[in-house]
Parts: C-alpha cells; sequence; structure tokens
C-alpha cells in the first residue's frame, strides 16, 4: 500500500488531556448500582457482541508497502508497534517536488555552462593561445561539475523531502512535523472516522477541532487496511467506554447519543424496547423500529463506528434479553 495523503494535521481544542466521551448528561458518579453494572457487563448478549468486536481477524498487511518510521522517532512512540500504513501531507508531493525539481536545473545549467566554458579553453591553453592558467581552467571545470552534479541529485534523482508525515499503526498514531513527534494511544484519540465507500478509502482524526482526512490508493487491499485500522481503533477503546455504558451514563458519538436504554440523534430519541432489529449496509447503520420507519446513520459520520456498531446491537440484545 503506497503512501496515503493528507492535507492538514488535526488541531486540538486544548492541552492534552483524558479524552471525555460521555454527553455530560450525568454526574461523574455510576447512576446504576454494582449490581446492575456487573449484570451489564456480564449479559450474554453483550459478551457476544463484545468478543466479535475484540476477536476480529488481522488483515494480511504483510503484503502493503508502508514508509518505514523515522529514525528520530522516540522510543516512547515506537511502543505502539510496526506502521501499519503512512501518509505524508499532500503539498509535499508538489511544492516540495517542483521546489527540488526547479533549483536542481538552475544548478544543473549553471554548472554545465562553467564546466563547458572550462573545457572549451583547454585547447587554446595547450596550443599556446589561452592567457587562462591550467590550474583555474581545472578549478572552474570542477567546482562547474560539482554543481551540475548537485543539481542531478536533486533536480532528476532524488525524490521528494517529507518533512510531515504520520503512521498508523496498531496500538495507535504517530504524527512528524519538521522533526518534532506527537505520538498517541488509540484511546487517547477523541474521534476517528473510516470512510470505505468513497473512491479514495479514508481515515478522519479529530481532536476536537478539524477533522483530517487521511486517503489512500483505491484498491480493494487499500480497503482492507483501513478497515483494520479502525477496527484496532475500536476494539483499543471498547474496554473504558463499555465501563462507563454499564454504568448508566450516555456515551457520545458525534451527533449521536447512545445508553443502555435508548439511542439518540439530534432529530429523535428511540427506546430500545422500540427496536426491532439493526440493520448493517455498505454505508449505514439502520435502527428499525416497530413502526417499520428506520434512523438511518451513515457510517462515515460516526466516530468508531465499529465500537459503535457493537455497543448499539450490545444495547439492543441486552434490552430484549430482560
Amino acid at each position: 500500500m503506497s503512501d496515503g495523503q493528507f492535507s492538514t494535521k488535526p488541531m486540538r481544542s486544548g492541552p492534552p488531556g483524558e479524552v471525555v466521551r460521555t454527553a455530560g448528561e450525568y454526574s461523574e458518579k455510576p447512576v446504576l448500582s454494582a449490581d446492575a453494572v456487573q449484570t451489564f457487563l456480564q449479559s450474554r448478549a453483550v459478551q457476544r457482541e463484545l468478543n466479535a468486536l475484540a476477536a476480529q481477524p488481522n488483515a494480511n498487511v504483510g503484503e502493503f508497502d508502508c514508509a518505514p518510521l523515522d529514525s528520530r522517532t522516540p522510543r516512547e512512540a515506537l511502543r505502539l508497534g510496526e506502521p501499519l500504513a503512512s501518509a505524508a501531507l499532500v503539498q509535499e508531493y508538489l511544492i516540495g517536488l517542483i521546489f527540488l525539481r526547479f533549483w536542481g536545473w538552475v544548478f544543473i545549467v549553471i554548472g554545465s555552462i562553467l564546466a563547458l566554458g572550462a573545457l572549451a579553453s583547454l585547447p587554446g591553453f595547450f596550443l599556446g593561445r589561452g592567457d587562462a592558467p591550467l590550474v583555474g581552467m581545472l578549478a572552474a571545470g570542477g567546482i562547474g561539475a560539482g554543481i551540475a552534479g548537485v543539481g542531478a541529485w536533486f533536480g532528476i534523482f532524488r525524490g521528494r523531502v517529507v518533512t510531515e508525515r504520520c503512521w498508523f499503526c496498531p496500538r495507535g498514531m504517530i504524527w512528524m512535523d519538521e522533526g518534532k513527534f506527537d505520538w498517541y494511544r488509540w484511546e487517547d484519540v477523541p474521534e476517528l472516522f473510516c470512510d470505505l465507500q468513497s473512491e479514495r478509502p479514508a481515515i478522519g482524526i479529530s481532536f476536537g477541532e478539524n477533522v483530517s482526512w487521511i486517503t489512500f490508493s483505491d484498491s480493494a487491499g487499500t480497503r482492507e487496511v483501513v478497515d483494520h485500522i479502525e477496527r484496532l481503533a475500536s476494539a483499543a477503546c471498547l474496554k473504558s467506554v463499555l465501563q462507563l455504558l454499564a454504568e448508566g451514563k450516555a456515551i457520545r458519538f458525534g451527533s449521536w447519543r447512545l445508553s443502555q436504554s435508548s439511542i439518540r440523534s439530534p432529530e429523535q430519541e428511540i427506546l430500545w424496547i422500540n427496536v426491532v432489529d439493526i440493520e448493517l449496509t455498505q454505508r449505514d447503520i439502520e435502527i428499525v423500529k416497530r413502526d417499520n420507519t428506520t434512523m438511518t446513520i451513515p457510517l462515515e459520520e460516526v466516530p468508531f463506528p465499529s465500537l459503535f456498531l457493537a455497543l448499539a446491537r450490545a444495547c439492543f440484545a441486552y434490552a430484549r434479553e430482560r
């Protein structure tokens, strides 16, 4: 899998801190008893859905190309694991390439003029018709050849210089910007989106401000790796989010709110006891109600879609069990 591309780095809305995934509608203390919490956690319906998410098969990522981590990557960041995919700032593909190519060819022209001028003066020197010393001509020729060689290296042979890049690893992601590194466990990423249906599959990252979309090449293998990364991130967040849900808190997934008793969008709230099925299509999650109407949730608009789907199915199945 070749490098992905991104145009902006996700910006933080504040200093690094613990990710808040609850909707803020309840106090920080559990709103259900300890027995009720354990009953939910140990429910067969809940365990079935959660085990299904945790046991997702690994993608065959060995055959895909991925840029290696920079040699300056901090040791703490290396603990996130070997990268599965990488991406570079999209401007690096154009601006950096044009800059290097332009000045490379300028150097080639200047160096060639000096070298050819020195070379053209040699016959006159040996025939006694020139006044320039041999050492000077040789020096000028050498300098010209050196300048042309540098120009050829940057203008022809060397690829682009990438100063901003990100890597997706099994346990988190790493950002490099002008030699400075940030790294995050998946549990520390507030929102991760996944779009597998666009022309170019993409992963979206948000830290509370903008969503930075990282796009990859269009192939079945690439889509498999992108989906695998999202599932790894969802599974990593499962334990902490499940505990909050078991305590009776509402979990925030973008514009949607998920709790043991209901699912709510900006337009409506549906109690799980009024749901008859949860269907998954290529593009959407559809919550089917008893009156045969549906709530349609586009997958690319939900952070951690695999986690959202697993918890929704668990709450729905638990409500039917009771």
